[in-house]
Order: C-alpha cells, then structure tokens, then sequence
C-alpha cells in the first residue's frame, strides 16, 4: 500500500514538473515572440523618430538667423519642436529635444564649431544639432515585465553658408535724384548738386540715389550672418576722381563684417575727368559753362559730331557684363578659399541699359564693343545700343556698313555685337559657373530709364510694338529680367535674329536655380525689395 501511494505520488509530482515546464516554456516562447515582435517595434518606431529627427534639423536649420547681433536660439528650438510635435505622437519625453548649435556648444559636440575660423573660413559651417527621446511601449515584452523602453536619435541639419557678390550701379545715373526738384530730366543729371565731385564729399546732399541705396545695402548686410557668410563687392565704375569707366571689384570675398561695411560707405559716383574743350580726350566729362555744372558729356563725340570720325565708344560707362564678369571671378579666383558647397549669390543693383564692355580686342575694338553704326548723328537710337534687346548677336557677327555721313566712301564690315550681348554672354558665364543649381542673381533696376524706351534726347521710340505685333519691352528691363531669370540655360546667342518681346526662350525652360528681378521706381522701394531677397536667401539650405 505504502508503494502503491509513493508511486501515485511521483506520478502526481511528474505531472506538476510538466506543467511547470510548460509554463515555462510558454513564457520562454512569448519572450520569443516578444523579442522578435517588440524588437521590430522598437526599430520601427526609432526609424519614425529619426526620420523626424532629421526633418526638424532641416527645419531649425531654416531659422538659422540673427536677432539683433545673435543667433536667434529660441527660434531654432521652437522649430524643431513644433515639428516633432506635429509628426511624432506624444510619445516624445519631456524636456528630452535638445537643440545645439556652435553658439550652444556643450562639451561633447565640437564637431559644430570651427576651431580656428580666422585662418580657416572655409570651415565655418551653419550646423544645427537635435536630439530627442522617445518612450517605446511594448506588446509581448510586457510578460516577464519589460513595460517599455526609450530610444534617442540626433541628426545635424546644415544652413547654406552664403558667398555674396554686391554689384553697385555707380554711373551718373546715381546721382540724379540729388536734387528733388521734380522738373529735372531723370535720365541726366545736370543740377549742380548732381555734379558728382560735389554730391560725392557732401554730408548735407549726398549723391542720391545711391544713399540710399548704401543705406539699404548696410541693412541688408546686418541680415546675413558673420562669420560663416562671406561678401564681395564691385562696382560700375572706377572710384577715384578723374578715374576711367571700367567695373572694379572693391573688396574680395570676406567675413569681416566691419571691412564690409566700411566699403560700402565709400562707394563713389563715377566722378570722370573735367572737360577740356579740346575734342580730343577719350572718355566722358563733367562738363561746366559759365563756371556752372552742365551735366556729363561726351565732348569728343559732340565737337565732331557732323563727320564722319564721330566716335562716343569711349564714353558710356554701363558696363553691366563686365560687372558681372567680375563677380563671376569673385567666387573662384581664391581656389584654397572657394566654397563649392556655399550658396552662391550675386545681388544686382542698376539703373539702367547696358552701353559698354570690356575691352577684348585692343586692335579692333580699343573701346570695347559699340557698333559703329550707333556712332553717327543719323542714329536715331542710343550709343553703343542696337534698337531691340532681343536681336542677339554673338561677338563673331558682322554686316556690310555703309557710313551715312558720307556714303559710298567708307564701306565695310563692322561687329553688330553690343554691349546687351555681352552682359547677356557674360550673365550666362556667371549663372552656369558652378554645377547643379548654378548661381543665383538678384537684379533690382532702379529708376525711370529702366523703363525706359526713349533715345538718346529723351524722345520715345515711334515703334510700340514689333513686327510679331508684340509689345516692346525696355532694353534695361527686358536685360535685367533675363540676367536675374534666364541666364545660364543654355540658351543659343543667335536664338532669336528678329525682333520679339520674349525675355526668356519659351523653348528652353529653366533648368538652374534663378533668382527674380525687382523693378524699383524710386529709391524708396529698396528697403521691400532688400528685405524680400534677403528671406529669399535666408531659407536656402544646403543639407
């Protein structure tokens, strides 16, 4: 009996080890299925915070901003927790999304900051850091008493460093609205508080509107963000007195934010020599009678304006391409200091048509470009100017020439390339200057001759329309608007051999990053149109 019960007792204690086996084994397979299941939740849902984590550096690196003379910190947090918020559920722990930059650097991110950023700019990087956690709850894991977990992702998000050409109108046209006498002809300046050796060392009357156009221009140098960004600047014109027309690059890409500043308050109204009387000195003049200011001539045109040998080349001082040619070589002339992953940028400020270039070929063209038959007192058009802006040549193109001074006598082939062809030429070079999106130009024309179709003594052009029965455009605009939103495109320079209203080639669409164009009427306008470009480049991101 007593064998009989002990037997009947291992049989019972058997059984109660099978089911604690089973027991076990049901809890060792959840866990199973829970480290599987819960394992891919767990990357699941850490794939979802990084993928939101690297969407709010991006946003905060969009704020990437001055307050004041400080980074806007707050801005950039708000950022990238308003997006985390509003992509992520609330899961994301509290206090846990922690935004760096390297004016918040801590001790364990120097990678943020450049160490040396005096000796090595090109270093300088707009980076912004986030980091967040976020609870992970679990399924299976929760049988043998893992509730949940965290997981913490960070990504760095990368503002476009920015490279900055200023190009500054500085021909008389930049001191026409000196005097405010409303009776006074936009298109010269002739007051005596328009003279440029007098406006230029004025306090009380400051050349205007380039003032202004300084004063604006400080401002927008205050947007940018030093000394991650750099600026150049050039001009139309050289800045001595008596100096010649040609376009200067004033100051070299650079962070130094008070050389930047410094510069642009001294930019000058081409001041060009005193005329002489002679007839015979190359160039424009400020021309005085009576000891009273007259304006700026070209006297060695107007004494032989009636022969044959009449030739203003030397004179008009728009030399829009070679100003863009110059900003062109402003990005990449440093090779040990060009920023190929910067957003580069050029911001134009002009007042009106372009009338001259560069001189190419000092053999046959001493002035630069400026089609012989724009030279006589027959030309109903302006200098250097054919009469569509449209009519494109290349620098090859020549016609049969018969001067109309003296006809039958001087026959020949002369060069129908203009100076709007070269700045075009030269605006194509500089937008497709670098791959991918290519250089972004800003062109904002200020005044009334970039509205302008009227000729050289202010009488409009009879035409109104061309032969297609389109509307005529102003050259100044119509170059203006293709410099800013066409250039680069790979557009044929003999696209179009008769006249059109097209600014753009409707058959070749953009295929780079093009900037706008601004129309200002008076000086008054720049504050907007500097603060719209200004956003417009502030949100442009590189990573």
């Amino acid at each position: 009996m007593t064998k009989q019960r002990l037997q009947k007792l291992i049989r019972k204690t058997e059984r109660g080890q099978a089911v604690i086996l089973i027991a076990f084994a049901i809890i060792g397979l959840v866990a199973m299925v829970g480290l599987v299941t819960d394992t891919g939740i767990l990357l699941i849902e850490y794939g979802k915070l990084k993928r939101g984590v690297d969407a709010a550096a991006v946003a905060a690196a969009q704020q990437y901003r001055l307050r004041g003379n400080v980074l806007d910190q707050a801005a950039l947090e708000n950022a990238a927790k308003n997006f985390l918020q509003l992509n992520q559920s609330t899961d994301i722990v509290d206090g846990s999304v922690i935004v760096h930059s390297c004016e918040s650097p801590v001790a364990d991110r120097p990678v943020l900051c450049n160490p040396d950023p005096l000796n090595h700019p090109n270093d300088n990087r707009k980076l912004v850091e986030v980091i967040a956690t976020k609870n992970v709850y679990f399924g299976f894991l929760r049988v043998i008493g893992i509730e949940s977990t965290t997981v913490t992702a960070n990504a760095v998000g990368e503002a476009a460093t920015i490279d900055l050409v200023l190009v500054i109108d500085t021909s008389a046209s930049m001191a026409f609205e000196t005097d405010t006498d409303p009776t006074k002809n936009d298109f010269a300046s002739d007051s005596p508080l328009e003279n440029p050796s007098v406006c230029n060392t004025s306090a009380a009357n400051p050349c205007q509107p380039l003032r202004a156009v300084k004063n604006v221009a400080l401002d927008f140098i205050n947007t940018l963000y030093f000394p991650y960004d750099r600026v150049a600047i050039v001009t139309m014109t050289s800045q001595a007195p008596g100096g010649d027309r040609y376009p200067r690059e004033i100051l070299a890409l650079t962070s130094d934010k008070a050389d930047i500043l410094s510069h642009i308050n001294n930019i000058n109204v081409f001041e060009p020599q005193d005329c002489n009387g002679s007839g015979t000195t190359e160039g424009s003049c400020l021309n005085y009678i009576n000891g009273n200011f007259a304006g700026t001539i070209c006297e060695i045109w107007e004494k032989h304006a009636n022969e044959a040998t009449a030739d203003p080349s030397s004179c008009p001082s728009s030399n829009i391409g070679g100003a863009l040619d110059l900003a062109r070589v402003a990005f990449t002339k440093d090779p040990l200091h060009t920023r190929l992953d910067a957003f580069w940028v050029v911001v134009s400020l002009l007042g009106g048509p372009a009338n001259a270039t560069d001189i190419l070929d000092p053999i046959d063209y001493p002035n630069g470009f400026c089609p012989q038959y724009t030279w006589t007192f027959m030309w109903d058009g302006r200098f250097c100017q054919d009469k569509y802006p449209s009519v494109r040549h290349a620098d090859t193109d020549v016609a049969p020439y018969d001067n109309p001074v003296t006809p039958g006598v001087e026959t020949d082939e002369i060069s129908m390339y203009d100076p709007d062809d070269y700045a075009r030429d030269r605006a194509d070079d500089l937008a497709k200057s670098i791959s991918g999106e290519g250089v972004t130009i800003f062109t904002i024309g200020l005044g009334k001759p970039i509205k302008s179709t009227a000729l050289n003594d202010g009488t409009p052009i009879s035409e109104d329309f061309y032969a297609d029965g389109t509307t005529r455009i102003p050259p100044a605009e119509a170059l203006l608007q293709y410099i800013a939103e066409c250039a680069g495109d790979g557009i044929d320079v003999i696209t179009y051999t008769t006249p059109t209203s097209y600014v753009c080639d409707p058959s070749n669409p953009p295929t780079i990053n093009h900037g706008q164009y601004f129309y200002a009427p008076t000086s008054t306008a720049l504050a907007d149109i500097f603060d719209r470009i200004a956003k417009n480049i502030a949100t442009k991101i590189s990573q």
